[in-house]
C-alpha cells in the first residue's frame, strides 16, 4: 500500500504523514518508510526546475521510487508539494 499526499505548502502533509507512519508502525505488521518529496528531489531530481513539465517528472519519479518500495513489502508514506491537480494516478500503476 502506498499513501500519497499532495496539497499547498503549509498544508499539513509532512505532519499527517508523519504521524501515520508512527501510527502503522505501532500497529505492526508490515515495515513503513517515509519519502519526503523534498528529499527525492534533492537527490533524484536535482537537474530539475519547478516548470508544470518538471513537477510532473518529478511526480512520476516519487511514485516509481514509491511503488518499487511497496513491491518489497513496505509501506512508503510519500508527501510531497503539488500546486496543481494530482496526477497519482499516473505514477507506479
Amino acid at each position: 500500500m502506498t499513501v500519497f499526499f499532495t496539497g499547498l505548502s503549509g498544508a499539513g502533509k509532512s505532519t499527517i504523514a508523519n504521524v501515520l507512519m508512527i501510527k502503522l508502525l505501532e500497529m505492526g505488521g508490515r515495515p513503513v518508510t517515509l519519502l519526503d518529496g523534498d528529499l527525492v528531489r534533492k537527490h533524484l531530481s536535482s537537474e530539475l526546475g519547478f516548470s508544470k513539465e518538471h513537477r510532473d517528472i518529478n511526480i512520476r519519479r516519487i511514485g516509481y521510487v514509491a511503488s518499487e518500495i511497496t513491491k518489497t513489502a513496505v509501506s512508503p508514506s510519500v508527501h510531497r508539494l503539488r500546486p496543481t491537480i494530482p496526477r497519482a494516478r499516473t505514477c507506479g500503476r
